[in-house]
């Protein structure tokens, strides 16, 4: 071996010897880079977990004071902001109503002395809703609105009144008015014919009807296509002895109907806030004219917080995320409500 050949093979070049040092240099470079990178995606990390922590934390922030205004609310104010805006607006000089506002006073005074006059007569009670529609009615006329079909509803209620006030005995116009209908009549009569009753006779409706008015509830339409309802359905199997208690007081009602369907509404599924009780509504109405087109006339009941669900929760098993928003109670009827007290399309109708 010549020294040329021991120099070449041990002893590095000058070409050889820089390239050894730019590879040294760069892996020094981008050992700190690539640390600086990790330490970057790291706090990345870190603040969306914060974030999504501080998200949680918030929205059950949210939910308790929900749940504290609501036992606040009805606990301790014994009044919600619902509530408080109906009875502010109730108690207007009637003066400073709008006609659609007086309109609505009206019949809402109309229905609670149509309710007033089922009952038996007790001294001091059931005078004041009268009064109020007669001077309600009073201003209707005076400024020359029109007279429209739920104007003489309001009116006839006030007869009604007189006869209750003079003889004590309850006013309840008999069943033998109503139309007859069936399965088949003409969905278009069953429509302009549906009407609330809260008397029934003492007839049980059997299994096979009550299946029929499901099933037509079922073909009702929710939103998204959810489908969420559960009815809770209850049969009444003392109806003897229920069709006899007195009054329409909606805890006398539930006792009294001879069936009983609870509109429940699975929550789960909605991002909306109002969608759940459209949903029950819609099922609602859907189950009141199945039933009307089956000779039948039920009433819908409001629920929600109106009612106590725990305790029905509790009577029937009915999961939590289930709410309770309508009751729908029905039978065969045993009266006939006057059903000419609708608004007139033209009132209620603004082309845009």
């Amino acid at each position: 071996m010549n020294n040329g050949d021991f120099e070449r093979k041990d002893v590095p070049g000058p070409g050889t010897c820089h390239s050894i040092h730019n590879s040294q240099s760069a892996k020094d470079v981008d050992e700190p880079s690539a640390s600086w990178v990790r330490r970057m995606i790291s706090g990345f990390r870190i603040i969306k977990y914060i974030k999504q922590f501080v998200r949680r934390q918030i929205e059950n922030f949210c939910i308790s004071l929900n749940a504290i205004s609501f036992w606040l609310q009805h606990r301790i104010l014994k009044q919600t902001p619902e509530k408080k805006r109906a009875e502010k607006n109730l108690l207007l000089p009637l003066s400073e109503m709008d006609q659609d506002l007086l309109g609505m006073y009206i019949r809402w005074n109309a229905h609670h002395t149509e309710k007033t006059v089922r009952y038996k007569k007790n001294v001091g009670r059931g005078h004041a809703k009268p009064q109020l529609l007669r001077n309600a009615l009073d201003e209707w006329h005076r400024r020359g609105y029109p007279r429209r079909k739920w104007i003489e509803w309001a009116e006839e209620n006030l007869v009604d009144y007189q006869i209750w006030n003079q003889s004590g005995e309850p006013q309840i116009h008999p069943e033998k008015e109503l139309p007859a209908f069936h399965p088949a009549s003409p969905i278009i009569d069953v429509l302009f014919n549906r009407v609330s009753t809260r008397f029934w006779k003492a007839a049980p409706v059997k299994d096979k009807i009550i299946k029929e008015i499901v099933t037509a509830g079922t073909y009702a339409p929710s939103s998204c296509n959810r489908q969420p309802w559960k009815l809770y359905i209850r049969r009444n199997l003392e109806l003897e002895e229920t069709s006899r208690l007195p009054g329409v007081s909606n805890e006398t009602l539930i006792d009294r109907a001879p069936v009983v369907i609870y509109i429940t509404i699975d929550n789960r599924f909605y991002p909306e806030v109002w969608a759940p009780a459209l949903d029950a509504g819609i099922i609602g109405l859907q189950l009141s004219l199945a039933a009307t087109a089956n000779g039948l006339a039920g009433c819908l009941m409001y629920g929600a917080e109106n009612f106590d669900q725990e305790e029905f929760r509790r009577l029937y098993n009915v999961p939590k995320y289930q709410f309770m928003y309508l009751l729908f109670l029905f039978g065969y009827p045993a009266e006939r409500t006057l059903t000419e007290k609708r608004s007139h399309p033209d009132d209620i109708s603004i082309y845009v």
